[in-house]
C-alpha cells in the first residue's frame, strides 16, 4: 500500500487583499522637503541680491538723505546698466534730466508743495510753474 500524505491544513486566515507596506518617504516628509527647499532658495536669493546690489543700495540711502531728487535720478542711471544716461544736472534747483535708450527725456525735480521728488517726461522746460500759494481764508466776523 501506498502511503497517503497527511492532510494539509491551511495557514491561519490572512487578508491577502491588503497592500504591501509603503516604501520611501511619507506625504508629510515630502511636503516638508518641498517647503524647506523653497525657503532655502529664497534665502539664497536674498543673499545674492544683497551682495550684488548692497553697495548701490547703501549709496542710494546715503544720497537720498542729502538730496533725494539726485538719488532718484542716479538710481535710474545705475540700475539701467548704461541704457539711461544723465544729460542735465542742476544741484541748486534740484532738477535732473536723464535720457532713455529711445532718446526720450525724463526730468526728476523737487516739488516743494509735495516735499518729494517728481518725475515728468521732457527736459527742464517741462517742469510746471510753481503754483502760487493760496490766499489765507478770511476770518469770520465776530
Amino acid at each position: 500500500m501506498e502511503a497517503v500524505p497527511p492532510p494539509v491544513t491551511p495557514p491561519p486566515y490572512e487578508n491577502r487583499n491588503t497592500p504591501a507596506p509603503k516604501k520611501g518617504l511619507g506625504t508629510g516628509a515630502m511636503i516638508g522637503i518641498g517647503c524647506g527647499s523653497v525657503i532655502l532658495l529664497g534665502i539664497i536669493a536674498v543673499v545674492v541680491v544683497a551682495v550684488m546690489f548692497g553697495g548701490k543700495l547703501k549709496k542710494f540711502g546715503e544720497e537720498a538723505q542729502k538730496n533725494p531728487t539726485r538719488a532718484t535720478a542716479s538710481l535710474m542711471v545705475d540700475v539701467s546698466g548704461g541704457k539711461i544716461k544723465m544729460v542735465a544736472e542742476d544741484d541748486v534747483s534740484k532738477r535732473y534730466t536723464v535720457q532713455g535708450p529711445d532718446g526720450k527725456l525724463t526730468t526728476v525735480y523737487w516739488d516743494e508743495a509735495r516735499k518729494a521728488p517728481v518725475t515728468i517726461e521732457g527736459d527742464f522746460s517741462a517742469i510746471p510753474a510753481s503754483p502760487a500759494l493760496p490766499e489765507p481764508a478770511e476770518e469770520p466776523a465776530k
